[in-house]
């Protein structure tokens, strides 16, 4: 996670106005805090702001804002903001899920055939003659990978959602301040995606770290067991197995909450039954929308993959 750009931004009550504002068309981050400062940065006062933009206006005392993008200001709040008295973490974790999930949706729906990047040496590795195949194959791959970069960047704000704080000490992405100590840690979704170099970059980071009485030098990974955890930061970390937390350990021990795990799962659980779309559907609809596309544009088995492969070597 060290290797995405941090977003250096605070899960507070103003940041979600902001946030909420800027998906609509020609707010931009000035207008969006402007709107946000007019509520007081109060969500509750900007959820209900049915007549207080009649006050929100320019120097010149005409509107900031068109009536268009106030009916779809009201559209974005109603979409996202269910209840706005429960706690800011839960309002921001609904956001963030609701988000990944619909930009997941939305990449896989522009997903075309001429942007399956097909390997023909794996093709005939895998011997693969029926052109099903093939598109199932480098569809889930590029979907996959599509999807693995967006959860990277939404699990970090989950955690900073949760009780972290974004750290300051190079080669760590977040802190939580627990007796009068500052864990410091390296985030990784699975135990399973460090190399031995990285773990080894990772070990002169917590090298660098100057106070180390203060600042504690953690690997965090967002699920797994200790079981899995490879062997390369088995074998390599420093103060291996007390400079790791991976799953519910990791989740408790930042919220500082015994379950809290679970509870997020839960919770998650119940945004997404809000949600009428199942992705499991709307990946098998592009699947045969793409063999649909392919058997089109090449004919079918054996024969239409070897023309195909041809436009890759």
């Amino acid at each position: 996670m060290t290797q995405l750009k941090k977003r250096k931004m605070k899960y507070d009550e103003e940041n979600l106005i902001v946030y909420l504002c800027k998906k609509v068309q020609k707010i931009g981050n000035t207008s969006a805090k402007a709107i946000a400062d007019h509520f007081d940065c109060s969500l509750i006062k900007f959820t209900s702001f049915e007549n207080n933009f009649t006050h929100f206006k320019n120097s010149s005392g005409n509107p900031k804002l068109s009536n268009e993008q106030i009916s779809e200001l009201k559209k974005i709040v109603s979409l996202y903001i269910k209840d706005s008295y429960k706690p800011i973490s839960e309002l921001w974790i609904s956001v963030l899920i609701r988000d990944f999930v619909r930009h997941s949706i939305e990449e896989l729906q522009k997903t075309q055939l001429e942007s399956l990047l097909i390997n023909p040496f794996l093709v005939k590795a895998f011997g693969f003659d029926d052109h099903k195949e093939v598109v199932t194959f480098y569809f889930y791959q590029k979907i996959t990978r599509s999807i693995v970069t967006s959860w990277g960047f939404t699990v970090e704000g989950l955690l900073l959602c949760s009780g972290a704080e974004h750290s300051d000490i190079p080669g760590f992405d977040m802190k939580v301040k627990r007796n009068n100590k500052n864990y410091q840690f390296q985030i990784k979704s699975s135990p399973n995606t460090m190399s031995i170099e990285q773990v080894r970059q990772l070990n002169t980071h917590i090298k660098n770290i100057k106070d180390k009485i203060s600042n504690i030098p953690i690997l965090g990974m967002t699920y797994g067991t200790k079981e899995q955890i490879n062997s390369q930061i088995q074998s390599t970390l420093t103060g291996y197995p007390k400079s790791t937390m991976i799953g519910k350990e990791l989740w408790d021990f930042i919220a500082g909450e015994v379950g809290y795990c679970d509870k997020l799962l839960n919770l998650i659980d119940e945004i997404m039954k809000e949600e009428p779309t199942k992705f499991s559907e709307e990946i098998e609809v592009k699947r045969q929308t793409l063999i649909s596309d392919w058997e089109s544009s090449f004919g079918t088995g054996k024969d239409s993959i070897d023309l195909v492969l041809q436009k890759y070597l």
